[in-house]
């Protein structure tokens, strides 16, 4: 993976902590300095689960003692699995009329959002994981740490101030955009892999 896959996916994770801080912003309006702070430690989680999903996806990956590029395309296919799987959880809770994507009280103790900060990280988290499976994090640390740090910040901040305004967004439209990169990023990893 390059670092255009580290930033594209970033994009994608950034869009998602979007819709999600709008929606929270909506239910409960917050101060534009305690919603800076939230979105510092959003980032910062959803960073920290990215790096210990690659983490955990270099410990598990298929290789040969020798030649650890072995199974190159079968560590492409975890990822591509992966990135299906999280795609279509991110998209469920926007396919049905009735279903609506839960919406946290940011207003909560900090251990509270400290609970909601890594429950929505988990996306990030198993994406972290296929991506462990195709680079080793300790020769992409920064490119995996700083472009999802800086776009989950940005994003997650926009989303605050999106929902404190009450703008109307198409939640359905980004997060399809989001699944499409996400699952456009795995194909040509599998499509490049040796």
């Amino acid at each position: 993976m390059s670092i255009v896959s580290f930033i594209v996916i970033a994009i994608a994770l950034g869009i998602s902590a979007m819709l999600l801080m709008r929606r929270c912003a909506d239910a409960a309006s917050i101060s534009l300095s305690k919603g800076l702070l939230i979105s510092f430690v959003v980032a910062v989680v959803h960073a920290a689960l990215y790096c210990l999903g690659i983490l955990l996806g270099n410990m598990l990956r298929f290789e040969l003692p020798d030649n650890p590029e072995a199974f190159a395309r079968a560590n492409s296919f975890v990822l591509l699995g992966l990135s299906l799987f999280v795609a279509v959880k991110m998209m469920w809770p926007y396919l049905g009329k009735k279903t609506q994507p839960a919406a946290y009280d940011l207003n909560a103790g900090v251990f509270r959002v400290l609970l909601f900060t890594v429950a929505t990280g988990i996306n990030g988290f198993l994406l972290g994981i296929g991506a462990g499976f195709m680079v080793p994090l300790a020769g992409h640390l920064h490119s995996a740490l700083w472009p999802l740090l800086v776009a989950t910040f940005l994003f997650s901040y926009l989303g605050i101030m999106y929902g404190r305004q009450k703008v109307v967004l198409r939640p359905r439209r980004w997060i399809a955009m989001a699944a499409f990169i996400i699952i456009a990023t795995a194909v040509i990893a599998v499509v490049t892999a040796a």
